[in-house]
């Protein structure tokens, strides 16, 4: 039976529902322990192309980032392609903070416990791509400057390519790595985590005297 208040059958959900609680992506951390989650959002918008067909991204979706936050109750938006306020992001991103929010009512986190309760949409200051195609390294740039606690402004169009490079050497050196160890990346599983692999030598090593 679909819950009446927000009509979503969380019985049914149990694969968000552990994603929500940490159970479903490896070094991941329930949603309700942290300050802040940060969600990569995928947005079709091939349903405005007829409304902006100069400006739609070519692949008809577009990538944005939503920084939650959990106590205070909102998520601000980081988005590299739409203007700061448009209505199409806003409406498709409200859809999904019902979700959250629900989701959380229905795990009775404290804060969430009134289905009917809102999670509230805010725009960050950014800059803004040029191009059609570059919303996804944007997305990764913004997400890694918040997280360095440096200022988003800094990401800029011109400096796109050696963003990709960079991003394309550290997964190389980081699979590169994996290998020389031994390492296999664990599946996702109940209480599986990165550091369950004893067996993995740390990555520096101290030289002996």
């Amino acid at each position: 039976m679909k819950n009446s208040k927000s009509g979503f059958n969380w019985e049914k959900e149990q694969i968000f529902l552990n994603v929500v609680k940490g159970l479903e992506i490896a070094c991941s951390r329930p949603f309700m322990e942290v300050d802040f989650v940060y969600i990569p959002l995928l947005i079709p918008v091939a349903s405005v192309e007829s409304r902006r067909r100069s400006s739609v991204t070519s692949s008809g979706n577009h990538w944005c980032l939503a920084v939650w936050n959990v106590k205070g109750r909102y998520i601000t938006l980081y988005d590299s392609f739409f203007s700061p306020g448009s209505s199409f992001v806003s409406d498709y991103v409200s859809k999904f903070c019902q979700v959250l929010s629900s989701a959380f009512s229905y795990l009775k986190v404290p804060g969430y416990v009134d289905n009917l309760s809102e999670i509230d949409i805010l725009w960050g200051s950014y800059t803004i791509q040029t191009t059609r195609t570059d919303c996804g390294i944007f997305m990764i740039k913004y997400a890694e400057m918040l997280m360095m606690n440096k200022s988003i402004l800094l990401v800029q169009q011109k400096q796109v390519k050696d963003y990709r490079k960079q991003l394309a050497v550290d997964l190389w050196s980081h699979g590169t790595w994996k290998q020389q160890n031994g390492y296999e990346t664990p599946l996702e599983m109940l209480d599986h985590d990165y550091g369950d692999h004893k067996h993995v030598q740390p990555i520096c090593h101290s030289q002996p005297e």
